[in-house]
């Protein structure tokens, strides 16, 4: 069973997660388990709280198939810190490693974005904050989520777009089955159906 970390810190981005979360924990061999600095409820933006399965020290003395970090507002304070050393495990392990919204802010600071295409909420800020540790902005592409290798930014507003690479990243699905259940979420359920139903005819030309 492939474990996938998600580090939700205080006042995480509920949203970011759920999508990403609730396909990937009913996928045959893989397992979802939330990580934080502390085994106490962390609370996210939208007030749910939230207990975690290991704590960043747990998390760091095993092995994980992707390091999921979840934006919030908590990326900019010294409870990020300590996440630096499971992104290094990460590293070590050739592990998926995906950002969204401000964690990817978190990323720059460490200078994991200078040689990959990735995204971020702005640029302009990517670069105020991590200062002279960021160096990629040659690299920087205005869309809502992006993978380069096992690297994986997204926007704010690109939760499903996140998902997608994910689940692309670790062959949870097939492409088509990917596809499927990005165009539900993303045009509705309607919409979706039509185009699965114009895909049916096609093939059958």
């Amino acid at each position: 069973m492939t474990e996938v970390f998600f580090v939700l810190l205080e006042e995480y981005a509920d949203w970011e997660a759920a999508s990403i979360a609730a396909v990937l924990n009913q996928e045959e061999g893989f397992t979802v388990k939330t990580v934080s600095n502390e085994k106490q409820a962390i609370h996210s933006m939208g007030g749910f709280s939230t207990l975690p399965d290991y704590t960043l020290a747990e998390a760091c003395q095993k092995d994980f198939g992707a390091l999921i970090l979840i934006g919030g507002k908590s990326w900019r304070t010294n409870k990020a810190e300590a996440v630096t050393a499971l992104v290094e495990k990460a590293e070590q392990q050739g592990a998926v490693i995906a950002a969204i919204c401000d964690a990817t802010v978190y990323l720059g600071s460490l200078g994991l974005l200078n040689d990959s295409k990735h995204t971020s909420n702005q640029l302009q800020d990517l670069k105020e904050y991590a200062g002279d540790r960021y160096t990629g902005g040659n690299h920087f592409v205005e869309t809502q989520a992006i993978r380069a290798n096992n690297l994986i930014t997204a926007n704010g507003t690109g939760y499903l777009e996140f998902a997608r690479e994910i689940l692309l990243a670790l062959q949870a699905m097939s492409e088509k089955e990917v596809a499927q259940w990005y165009n539900f979420f993303k045009l509705g359920y309607y919409e979706a159906l039509k185009q699965d139903l114009r895909s049916l005819g096609d093939g059958k030309k």
